[in-house]
């Protein structure tokens, strides 16, 4: 089975300059969302129509379609799929034909369809020519609906709505949008459709009507979930649609052991990993290729993005985690944020208000209070005390920081780069240090402490 995907139009409704289906959906373009789908489906060879901003679709999608440019994206759809022809004008076999800003279609329905095409082949003995996929809505308003042959599920037409009969708006089988069928038939309704006398579109549902009246055999299949038809028009449209995928995903990860804390508030994208066991609590933020293992807490309001966390780590609220990883039974936070492809070793702590940007950290080590690792390898079971600062920046070049295994840093001190600190030395807390520190030695550097008698009275007074 081939695939085109309808991805010409403008979307005026979204009030954007950008192409309507790289509005982005959870971080991916909507696009990508139809793409997956049909891949999951088992449908590699697609055509993807492209019209308004056609270069920044194909800079977006690349070479994974074959791409067919319609020169009126107001042509209608019937006049977008004439534009992909010589993609299936001798084909013999069936195509899908779907839209660009359908991304709520899923792959097990696509995946249904293609079952319900071989059975009724396999046990009816009937050559489908088309097979369009509709839904069941208490309140059809709005949407073309499909009339079936009474007592079947053999479609006699699609209606859209301002030409249907008031008998027929009664209808509440609508039209999804996705259609099968089969080419050479196609091809002999394609040519026959006429423009719509209200728009001077030209509508793929009209096939759907010739083929009907020409007695070939085009039949429903009905959408389990009811959500899945629904188009992206306008932002509100795309508001609902994201809020639909993202409920989708929190239940996908809940039943592979997975548990959500007040899910409804709480961000994820598709590219993320997540195993049993994993407890995010609410208003977590989980994107990109974020992976999460076994038995891991994220916390109120962590942020985690393009980062690995290993098993049995916590993350307590309100840290942000970029592009780095968390070794097991780690912990961080809360308020800290660690960036620039930093790894904070097993069981190590980075505490409040601590940043560390593109670091090592060591086992065990101890950073839990209002510090700035940056540029540095941290050996294991140091420790770093509040109010410590890496110097790593003079303004032109960053420069690298060493701390060996076992080494102190007390409080208040600043470490200005490069320097080398040995195992198991010791700065003493409030040192201002600029030179390598031997392994064992301690290093002080303070100014003189003077007491000037009765000199803070007189300021005061």
């Amino acid at each position: 089975m081939k695939a085109i995907v309808l991805g010409a139009g403008k979307g005026t409704r979204m009030k954007s300059k950008k192409p309507k289906v790289l509005h982005p959906l959870l971080g991916k373009p909507m696009i990508w969302y139809v793409l997956s789908t049909l891949r999951q489906a088992g449908l590699e060879d697609i055509a993807l129509v492209v019209g308004y901003g056609a270069e920044e679709v194909k800079k977006e999608v690349g070479d994974q379609v074959t791409y067919f440019f319609q020169e009126n994206p107001a042509g209608g759809t019937a006049d977008a799929v004439l534009s992909a022809i010589e993609f299936w004008r001798t084909y013999e076999g069936y195509i899908l034909i779907t839209n660009g800003d359908s991304p709520l279609v899923s792959p097990q329905t696509l995946r249904g369809i293609q079952r319900f095409i071989h059975m009724v082949e396999e046990y009816e003995k009937i050559k489908l020519s088309g097979v369009v996929l509709y839904a069941s809505l208490p309140d059809p308003t709005g949407y073309g609906r499909v009339i079936f042959e009474e007592g079947s599920d053999r479609i006699v037409k699609i209606v859209e709505e301002k030409d249907a009969t008031p008998q027929e708006r009664g209808v509440n089988t609508v039209n999804a949008g996705v259609y099968v069928f089969w080419a050479p038939h196609l091809l002999e309704a394609i040519f026959k459709i006429k423009p719509s006398p209200v728009t001077g579109e030209l509508y793929i549902t009209d096939a759907v009507n010739i083929l009907s009246e020409k007695g070939y055999e085009v039949r429903g299949f009905m959408a389990s979930d009811p959500s899945e038809i629904l188009g992206v028009n306008d932002r509100w449209d795309l508001a609902v649609a994201e809020n639909l995928l993202r409920l989708k995903l929190i239940k996908y990860w809940a039943q592979r052991g997975v548990t959500f804390r007040n899910p409804e508030t709480i961000w994820i994208e598709p590219d993320v990993d997540l195993s049993p066991e994993v407890e995010v609590r609410q208003g977590a933020v989980l994107k990109g290729k974020t992976k999460v293992e076994k038995g891991v807490l994220i916390g109120e309001g962590v942020v985690l993005e393009n980062s690995t966390v290993e098993e049995g780590a916590r993350i307590l609220p309100y840290s942000v985690v970029e592009s780095s990883t968390i070794k097991a039974g780690a912990i961080v936070g809360p308020f800290a944020r660690l960036r620039n492809n930093t790894v904070v070793g097993e069981s190590a702590e980075v505490g409040n208000f601590v940043e560390v940007k593109n670091s090592t950290l060591g086992k065990e080590v101890k950073a839990k209070h209002l510090s700035y690792i940056g540029d540095a390898t941290v050996g294991d079971r140091v420790n770093v005390g509040a109010g410590v600062v890496f110097a790593n920046f003079d303004g032109k070049k960053k420069y690298h920081t060493v701390v060996e295994e076992g080494a102190f840093i007390g409080s208040n001190s600043l470490l200005i780069a490069p320097i080398k600190v040995g195992k198991l030395a010791y700065i003493a807390g409030g040192s201002a240090v600029s030179k390598d520190v031997p392994e064992g030695t301690l290093a002080v550097e303070r100014a003189r402490l003077r007491i000037v008698k009765d000199k803070g009275k007189q300021k005061l007074l």
